[in-house]
């Protein structure tokens, strides 16, 4: 389990940059040798993406919650006017 744990920070750490340049240079030998490894590597990148895609929209549905307490809420009526005043001019 272990190992396992350490072939994945490895990895995180060679697609995210954070690998010192012989490490880096050492991790992509390994790939070359390990067929296994290059596809590794390759669905761990693709679960980072998704991650990340995931972590966006949820960020846009945070945002949308916001702002729909801001502009439609009673008690945020002078924050709504004050923003509005801006788009006026």
């Amino acid at each position: 389990m272990r190992t396992s744990l350490n072939n994945i920070k490895e990895v995180d750490d060679h697609l995210l940059g954070l690998s010192a340049p012989q490490d880096n240079l050492l991790f992509e030998a390994k790939m070359i040798i390990n067929p296994e490894l290059q596809l590794n590597v390759m669905w761990h990148k693709q679960t980072l993406n998704l991650v990340q895609q995931y972590g966006r929209e949820q960020l846009r549905a945070d945002i949308e919650v916001v702002h729909n307490k801001l502009f439609t809420l009673p008690e945020h009526r002078s924050f709504r006017q004050n923003i509005l005043r801006f788009f006026k001019r």
